[in-house]
């Protein structure tokens, strides 16, 4: 019998393909993948390495999505790009082989959609990359790791990159001039918790008054409107205009004198004085002594100089050393009750040395210019006129006692030494031969 051989034909199956390529597996899949161990073609096609990228890609469509549009480690990274996924992700090395290969300490964090710059720098990696996420799996947002710490309690939203940047919380490039109340003046030196003290800016007055109440020189006296009289650039200086704005403009020292000196009971118009009187005190001695007019004589610019004219607003003219005197030297009285004597023993009874025995009319003989120079008394209008040398003489010489009635007229009332020569034998009256021009020239005819 004539026996044909037949070949046998095998006809290839998925599942006998695969029992027969498990067969020849170089070793057991990592744990990742150890669901799929006995399903070759999930990540095989043979003899097409364009087919074998894309069952890769078809079950890790995260890197895939990232390779399409360049983002992440895998569309970043130089190293990655064209090359086949087994180069870095080789399988069949056991249930605990390591697929990923990451080297933590020379991993290159700028080729992925965060790079690390600031303080993240120095921040330890399981401080984002969690143990039970993958890698990509990371918070993005700093709100996802600061939650916690964030003293704004979620009021300021979580985009912190808004105010923060990664070198330090503290540092703040926050512009301000985005809101409603723009910083001015003092204000951008300002740190931001001296105005927002709970961190909660929503809530934040913005109100002068609100933030500077315990510095208030005030103590709110002035009500709580700063800004009507200071500016940002400090309280040092205001721009309330007092001339527009009130009826009292100042001028001279006025402007130069701290508000409170004159608004002690607040800014109310009908408390606070307008009279020189009632903010400048006097000396007890003195006090209302002119009255309560200090216009009449003073100015805002000095208190030491007076506008006041003795010579025309007064029967009195100044002259001699009474120019230049304090006021009080004469006025030592109340001048509404009563005016001081126009008399000079008014003011100088205790310089009288004739002690009133020549009246009281003291200019007969002086005047302004001093007690101690010439007298103006006309000698010869009384008993003893005054010729020769008794024209030269100076008064004390022969009034050696101011009460002048008492002074003797007689030549040897005041030659007596003189007279001694003649041992008195010639008698007292030495106008017989001498005159007033000089004892040593004789007149009678020998």
């Amino acid at each position: 019998m004539l026996l044909t051989s037949t070949p046998m034909v095998f006809r290839s199956t998925p599942a006998r393909a695969s029992w027969v390529e498990s067969l020849v597996m170089p070793g057991e899949v990592a744990a990742k993948h150890a669901k799929i161990e006995h399903e070759c073609t999930k990540c095989h096609a043979p003899l097409d390495k364009v087919a074998q990228e894309k069952l890769c890609l078809d079950c890790h469509k995260e890197v895939a999505a990232d390779l399409l549009e360049k983002r992440g480690f895998h569309g970043q990274s130089p190293d990655v790009s064209g090359r086949p996924c087994k180069t870095c992700h080789a399988e069949h090395k056991g249930r605990t082989a390591d697929l990923v290969h990451l080297d933590r300490d020379k991993f290159d964090h700028r080729l992925t959609d965060h790079p690390l710059v600031g303080a993240h720098l120095l921040a330890k990696c399981d401080g984002c990359h969690k143990s039970d996420k993958r890698f990509r799996e990371a918070p993005p947002h700093c709100s996802d790791c600061h939650t916690a710490k964030d003293p704004h309690e979620g009021t300021l939203g979580l985009t912190c990159n808004n105010c923060h940047d990664e070198s330090a919380w503290k540092s703040v490039r926050f512009n301000h001039d985005t809101v409603a109340f723009h910083l001015e003046g003092r204000h951008r030196e300002a740190h931001c918790d001296d105005c927002h003290k709970t961190r909660l800016f929503k809530s934040t007055a913005t109100d002068c008054f609100s933030c500077h109440e315990r510095k208030d020189d005030h103590h709110g006296s002035f009500g709580r409107d700063c800004q009507s009289c200071h500016t940002t650039r400090g309280f040092a200086g205001t721009t309330f205009d007092h001339a527009r704005k009130t009826k009292f403009p100042l001028v001279g020292k006025h402007a130069h004198v701290a508000c409170g000196k004159c608004h002690k009971n607040g800014l109310a118009a009908a408390l606070t004085p307008t009279n020189c009187h009632d903010c400048h005190e006097y000396d007890a001695s003195r006090h209302g002594l002119f009255g309560s007019k200090c216009e009449s004589c003073h100015t805002p610019d000095d208190w030491r100089r007076t506008i006041f004219d003795h010579d025309r607003d007064t029967h009195f003219p100044l002259r001699g050393h009474h120019v230049g005197r304090r006021c009080t030297d004469c006025h030592r009285s109340d001048l509404r009750v009563e005016r001081p004597d126009q008399k000079c023993v008014g003011c100088h009874r205790d310089d009288d040395v004739h002690h009133g025995r020549q009246g009281t009319d003291c200019k007969h003989c002086h005047d302004e210019r001093g007690w101690s120079r010439d007298v103006l008394i006309d000698h010869n209008a009384t008993r003893f006129a005054l010729t020769g040398a008794h024209a030269r003489t100076a008064c004390l010489r022969c009034h050696q006692s101011p009460q002048f009635k008492e002074v003797a007229l007689e030549c040897v009332g005041c030659h007596k030494e003189d007279a001694s020569a003649h041992r008195c034998e010639r008698g007292s009256d030495c106008a017989r031969c001498h005159d007033t021009s000089n004892f040593h020239t004789i007149k009678a005819a020998h």
